[in-house]
């Protein structure tokens, strides 16, 4: 009898619920909704429809694991499943017999009695949290002695155990895979995306924030992908301390500082310029393209190359496509991939693309040639093996996606037939340059503009930026500027193809 059971025993308690709740505390009523974790898909329902069954039938060794970063609401969900169940969850092995912290053994042992003494229940449902405290895989130290599980008493544990029960870890690596291979159905918790993450700020603000507050936190929902449990941490600290809007940014962007590592995210979308198809001059009909996938019933599986000069609206128009779409953006950088360990950059390129499937998002690298790049100037395997990654789920990948590059010319050859569309984005045509002055200026179309080129829209919202600085807005100072733009770039103008 484990130290645990026999101090339960030894407790004042009237009736045998009490003694079950003192054993295996009920976890806490959930904040979240079932719609909150429609992102996952079939997954739900299936987790749904397998406990139900092993509820309602008794069915032995039935395991479901939760798998993800901290903060995307593994137990959370589980909270929402079993209420959804009408279920009862229960944790186990949270503490030892005198409330510190319980050995491997202890949490193995009280999952063992908790089988026994609640399998003729069914309305019961158990959580052990943190996975891989039980089955880690990991190197022992040489410096510590690390409890082991014997593999054959968990493998019966889990093969045999009478409670449906559910599993949560943060990382799936330092799990022992024989251990993983016995879970009866596994799924991976990602940060929610699009209007099912405006709606959870939504509630979070109502909840931890003023009305006026509250407006203004939900609007940053679409800029930023933070965990729920970030976000609600912060809307709390900013209650506690009596700040608005400003204490949140900051308490959830030092938050996100954190749990990536040390280093700020940078916002989930971001353009040097909104999107304005008549300042597009490329080589093929945007509008008409536009037209054409819009009226189709799902996303197709199409992928663009966009290349040009930098500033002349490929990752504006990308983003543009995705809402003509319905869908959410992934925005990838080179910086967001590239490692410097060996394989570090092959499994961000999988993850990316699996994000975007999972999430049904449309995913764009930007600055596609840092991981496109010609295979014949390469000197290192690594390079070749990067190039080969990306070009595997480039096509296989079921949605739409989108390269940019400003050096297209570096790209390798075999990346000619990955992508079924090839858009040049060039300098504004002379027709242009005037709607440019009229969009980001004041001052009246000043004369001689338009003999201006190579000039990029980009160029146009820099130049405003630094007129606004100098507090200088005059037509003259205006074409002085552009023209200093104009002259500081390589190469001429080429006019062409559509403007629209």
């Amino acid at each position: 009898m484990s130290d645990r059971l026999a101090g339960a025993l030894l407790a004042d308690f009237g009736n045998i619920e009490e003694l079950v709740a003192l054993l295996f505390p009920p976890a806490p009523p959930p904040e979240a909704e079932w719609s909150d974790f429609t992102g996952m898909g079939d997954s739900a329902d299936i987790m749904r429809k397998l406990l139900r069954s092993a509820l309602d039938q008794g069915t032995p060794g039935v395991n479901i694991l939760l798998y993800g970063p901290p903060g995307t609401g593994k137990t959370e969900f589980c909270k929402v499943l079993a209420r959804e169940l009408g279920a009862s969850l229960r944790a186990v092995g949270e503490a030892d017999s005198s409330g510190e912290e319980p050995s491997r053994g202890e949490r193995l042992a009280e999952l063992g009695i908790a089988g026994r003494m609640l399998a003729a229940r069914r309305d019961t449902v158990l959580l052990l949290d943190e996975m891989e405290d039980l089955f880690g895989g990991g190197p022992v130290s040489l410096f510590s002695r690390q409890e082991r599980t014997s593999k054959v008493f968990a493998n019966r544990l889990l093969e045999t155990n009478l409670v449906p029960t559910l599993w949560t870890t943060n990382s799936i690596a330092t799990c022992d895979p024989a251990f993983l291979r016995r879970m009866t159905f596994s799924a991976e918790m990602r940060p929610p995306a699009g209007c099912i993450r405006a709606r959870i700020w939504q509630r979070l603000a109502d909840r931890h924030a003023s009305r006026e507050d509250g407006t203004l936190i939900s609007a940053l929902a679409e800029s930023h992908d933070q965990p729920p449990a970030l976000v609600a941490d912060a809307m709390r600290v900013a209650r506690a301390c009596g700040g608005g809007i400003d204490t949140f940014e900051h308490v959830l962007g030092a938050s996100a500082k954190l749990t990536n590592g040390g280093i700020a995210p940078p916002p989930r979308h971001h353009s040097e310029a909104p999107w304005d198809p008549a300042l597009a001059n490329t080589n093929t009909s945007l509008s008409l393209l536009e037209a054409r996938l819009c009226g189709a019933a799902e996303p197709p599986k199409l992928s663009f190359c966009l290349d040009g000069p930098a500033g002349t609206g490929k990752s504006a128009w990308a983003r543009h496509l995705a809402r003509q779409l319905g869908l959410q953006v992934i925005e990838k950088r080179a910086s967001d991939l590239l490692s410097m360990w060996v394989g570090g950059t092959e499994k961000a390129i999988a993850r990316a693309f699996a994000d975007a499937r999972a999430e049904g998002a449309l995913l764009i690298f930007d600055e596609a040639d840092s991981l496109l790049a010609d295979r014949r100037e390469a000197t290192r395997q690594w390079e070749v093996s990067q190039v080969n990654e990306m070009l595997t789920w480039m096509e296989s990948h079921p949605l739409p996606f989108v390269c940019t590059t400003n050096l297209a010319e570096n790209l390798d050859p075999a990346t000619q037939r990955r992508f079924t569309f090839r858009i040049r984005f060039d300098w504004l045509r002379p027709d242009q340059v005037p709607l440019a002055l009229r969009a980001h200026f004041r001052a009246p179309v000043a004369r001689g503009a338009t003999a201006l080129d190579r000039l990029a829209p980009g160029d146009f919202a820099n130049v405003a930026r630094r007129i606004r600085a100098l507090g200088q807005d005059d037509a003259s100072t205006i074409l002085a500027e552009l023209r200093r733009e104009s002259e500081a770039k390589e190469g001429a103008a080429r006019p062409i193809g559509f403007g629209r």
